[in-house]
């Protein structure tokens, strides 16, 4: 500093070097983000020029190239305002080669959506295919739609909480209300067999179960808890189920595996169901564990699975079965059935064929399986369920 506090020719210096060097990286970035944008115009050029030439006119085609020769050459040159000029001059030449389409940014997102929905659609149909467990026959490994007590709505069930609840972890608060005045009748299973239907007449049923009048049908999923019983009368607008239902796992089935390798036991497949020959099996496709291999034999002394005549506990998750306190283990065919069960017994012994496999639900307690209609054929296997894609849950991910 001198002696009347001005700074000193030394310090002026420094501020002038470090200005003068602030300058220079403000000038060395916008010379970077024009010469990106340069090479994204030339690129876009040579693009639009490839697709028009055996349509365009020579003279459009011609000032397209001169104007990219422009650029070019004042990118070469480092020269700044030349760029500017030139990649002007580019524009101007394309939309006289090329002009916009109207609703040209509506017609881009269309054909990016119709891109993804192509993809997405050969995804499904060659290599991965989205299926939802509806049932617990294979819980706890995976769980279909679980249903809670609860009567009246929480803070967390209503809009914009509520949707996010069901968004990620696929759970949310469900009420039936009846939508007129009546009686309450006897519920009745829906033809797809994931819905009860509760009547509510107009007037009461007769003495001998003859309806008063034809009934207004309300759906409510099975198994969700009633909150009127039968016979009652109710207003419209009053609560007939209600409940907290938790949607059941979806998983991604890898659908090209088995042809390049063939099924191992363990594997948790997808599998056809349509020329099973049961009686009362619901759906297409069930999702069950590969227990039985082709030409083995195959028996349950509970809780062991038994394979020509030694119990498997091997690979890990039929250890898990037995040793797991969250499991039940393998136990036999029971309750009514419309056909007398392949494995209800410890001596049935279930024999496989060639190309045959068994699939058991990990809740045998609760699962229509092999145990019940046998072994199916290795064409009806779609593949094995690699992960759990929704909801969140301590399942999610790749399952076992």
């Amino acid at each position: 500093m001198s002696r009347g506090g001005a700074p000193g020719p030394g310090v002026g210096a420094r501020r002038g070097n470090v200005v003068g060097v602030a300058k220079a990286v403000v000038r060395w970035w916008r010379w970077r983000r024009l010469r990106k944008a340069a090479r994204e115009a030339l690129h876009h050029a040579r693009h639009t020029r490839a697709m028009w030439e055996d349509i365009a006119r020579a003279e459009e085609l011609g000032a397209v190239r001169a104007a990219e020769e422009r650029t070019a050459t004042a990118l070469r040159a480092h020269d700044a305002a030349a760029v500017d000029r030139a990649l002007s001059d580019l524009d101007q030449a394309l939309r006289r080669l090329a002009p916009p389409r109207p609703w040209h940014r509506a017609r881009e997102f269309v054909e990016i959506a119709a891109v993804a929905g192509a993809v997405a659609m050969a995804l499904r149909c060659y290599f991965i295919q989205p299926f939802r467990i509806p049932t617990g026959s294979m819980m706890p490994t995976l769980c279909g739609v679980q249903i809670r007590d609860q009567v009246g709505r929480r803070w967390y069930d209503w809009p914009p909480v509520s949707w996010l609840g069901w968004a990620l972890f696929g759970e949310g608060y469900v009420e039936v209300r009846a939508r007129c005045n009546g009686y309450v009748g006897f519920s009745q299973r829906s033809p797809d067999d994931d819905y009860d239907l509760i009547p509510v007449f107009e007037r009461p049923p007769s003495r001998g179960g003859m309806p008063g009048s034809t009934p207004v049908l309300h759906r409510a999923r099975v198994n969700l808890p009633r909150r009127v019983p039968e016979g009652s009368f109710v207003t419209e607008g009053d609560v007939l189920a209600s409940g907290r239902v938790k949607i059941g796992d979806h998983v991604f089935v890898d659908k090209i595996r088995y042809n390049f390798r063939k099924p191992r036991r363990g594997d948790i497949i997808v599998f056809d169901v349509s020329r099973v020959d049961f009686p009362n099996l619901r759906g297409d496709f069930y999702i069950k564990r590969l227990a039985g291999l082709p030409n083995e034999h195959i028996s349950i002394r509970p809780p062991h699975l038994v394979v020509n005549g030694r119990p498997v506990e091997s690979p890990y998750p039929f250890h898990r079965l037995v040793h797991d306190p969250s499991y039940h283990g393998y136990e036999l065919a029971s309750g009514p059935s419309p056909r007398r069960p392949k494995l209800a017994s410890p001596e049935d012994v279930l024999e496989l064929g060639p190309d045959e496999y068994l699939p058991l639900g990990d809740n045998t307690r609760s699962s229509l399986d092999g145990r019940y209609f046998g072994p199916v054929k290795a064409a009806d296997l779609v593949g094995p369920a690699f992960t759990v894609y929704w909801p969140l849950s301590r399942r999610w991910g790749w399952v076992r």
